[in-house]
């Protein structure tokens, strides 16, 4: 029986000192092994088998009766060491080895833009040398998950430079070659200066370039956004840009490039897992914005630029725009979604901008203003705007201002011509709201002797007042052709009024007697 003992005894002994050794090679490799790329498959063999010793040295893997003995514990202490020693010496290495590879493109200047040439950005060899290290940071978030945000940060660091030179250059580039008008577009003859002629040069270039802007570089930053979450490891849904935005081109040269296979996908196939790690979406998109953050500025110049050649040039870079936003729904794209809405917003507002000063310009010369411009310039408008959504938005907009405009103007000259008749009725509103209908005619200045003396000053000879309010308003007009339309309006307006008023007065004052809604129709329908 004790020779049976010993002999099962120094098997499993036997079992446990092989589970405990640690070959030299692995040793020399974690400890003080070289990055470089011939070295790489020894040093993810070396972090392999240390990923295996330290899962075979946890609970369940190792008997509880073991995990007391001082053999183990001083085993898994060093292979603890071998691991922090190891996951301090690759981060260190790949922290200096992305600012590398970043130094080494800045000093070239035939990577960005140049005078006469623009260049398209093409990290196809960067990306190609990052892939190599691409196993070794799954392996480094296996031994120390929180190792990879100095890392991740690091990446940003310095690829950030990068990006926002080649933006700089090419935004830089795109104006300088673009043939566009150096005049600014002047909108409205007449107020312009007696010597200076109205300019009316072809400002297309200047938005063709705004989209040349977007068709090359919106698929670029999402496709490096992308690679990014896989390259640094994070559980989130990544795709490429969708096929027909991203390979829209309109010159022959300008072919996309989008790198189809990140290299990386088959690194770890049991990472797929489903559903979003939110805590991973979250610091993706910290990560994102110390990558890709102060590009914008560059899509901003661009937008400014083509604004002050030409601010219609604002309503097809806004279409422009809207086109690829719909595009970005990958968590990678969270960025790139942010940059499209500041740039919407940063042409409606330019845009705005200009409306309103056209208006003040009216406003100050439109006696002088020959009526050229704006209103008559693009015909057959509403019909336009049913098949283009882009110009539908601003026309929809601008027809929602026009009726506010008119709203106001009808009841500046209703309340001109019959404001005491109105005011009465706004009265017995406001007390409406506090006393009985039968309490009202017994309160001051709204007895029935007052309502006579209102009716009558207001309602006597009420065609003349309604002709009077239909001068008035042809006087303030500048177009003859608004006349018989807001004409209409006001007409309109002025009859819910007064028959508003008419119910109000039923209400209160019921032995009363004042012209009825019918005979207002009337006399309305005959001016």
């Amino acid at each position: 029986m004790q020779s049976v003992n010993n002999k099962a005894l120094i098997e499993e002994l036997d079992k446990l000192l092989k589970r405990l050794h640690i070959p030299s090679e692995y040793a020399t490799c974690l400890t003080g092994g070289s990055f470089d790329e011939a070295r790489m498959p020894q040093n993810i063999e070396a972090c392999e088998w240390l990923t295996n010793v330290l899962h075979g040295l946890e609970s369940p893997n190792l008997d509880p009766s073991y995990s007391n003995m001082r053999a183990v514990k001083e085993k898994r202490a060093e292979v603890d060491k071998l691991k922090t020693t190891f996951v301090r010496r690759a981060s260190e290495f790949l922290r200096n080895y992305f600012s590398s590879l970043v130094d080494f493109m800045m000093s070239d200047k035939s990577y960005f833009s140049q005078r006469g040439q623009l260049k398209r950005p093409d990290h196809a060899d960067l990306r190609y040398k990052c892939r190599t290290y691409a196993r070794l940071l799954q392996h480094l978030k296996s031994l120390d998950k929180n190792c990879l945000g100095p890392l991740r940060k690091a990446y940003c660091t310095s690829l950030n430079l990068l990006l926002r030179r080649e933006a700089r250059e090419f935004a830089n580039e795109l104006r300088s070659s673009t043939k566009a008008s150096k005049n600014p577009i002047v909108w409205f003859e007449g107020l312009t200066g007696l010597n200076q002629s109205v300019n009316n040069a072809d400002t297309s270039a200047a938005s063709e370039a705004y989209a040349k802007m977007l068709t090359i570089f919106i698929p670029f930053l999402v496709d490096e956004s992308s690679f990014f979450a896989h390259f640094m490891c994070f559980e989130v849904s990544t795709l490429l840009p969708p096929e027909g935005v991203a390979n829209e081109n309109k010159d022959g040269d300008d072919k996309d490039d989008v790198d189809e296979d990140l290299g990386i996908m088959d690194i770890d196939q049991n990472d797929n897992k489903a559903g979003q790690n939110s805590a991973d979406l979250e610091a993706l998109n910290e990560s994102l914005h110390d990558l890709l953050d102060g590009i914008q500025e560059d899509f901003f110049a661009v937008v400014d630029w083509a604004g002050k050649i030409d601010p219609m040039c604002c309503i097809s870079m806004h279409g422009i725009t809207e086109r690829y936003i719909p595009g970005q729904k990958a968590d990678a794209a969270g960025f790139v979604r942010i940059l499209l809405d500041e740039l919407e917003s940063r042409i409606s507002m330019q845009f705005s901008r200009f409306v309103e000063e056209t208006c003040h310009q009216i406003e100050r010369n439109e006696r002088n203003v020959r009526q050229l411009g704006v209103l008559s310039f693009i015909p057959s408008l509403y019909d336009l705007a049913n098949v283009v959504p882009t110009l539908a938005k601003f026309y929809h907009q601008a027809s929602e201002s026009y009726e506010q405009a008119c709203t106001r103007h009808i009841n500046t000259i209703i309340y001109y011509q019959f404001e005491r008749l109105f005011q009465f009725a706004r009265r017995i509103e406001d007390l409406m709201c506090t006393i009985t209908p039968e309490e009202i005619p017994f309160q001051i200045g709204l007895s029935k002797a007052d309502l006579r003396k209102v009716v009558k000053y207001s309602l006597s000879g009420v065609d003349k007042s309604i002709s009077t309010m239909y001068k008035r308003l042809q006087k303030n007009l500048a177009s003859e052709e608004l006349l018989p339309s807001l004409w209409d309006k006001c007409k309109k307006e002025f009859l819910d009024k007064y028959e508003s008023f008419v119910q109000l007065i039923n209400k209160v004052y019921p032995t009363e007697t004042i012209p009825s809604i019918s005979e207002m129709r009337g006399i309305l329908a005959s001016m």
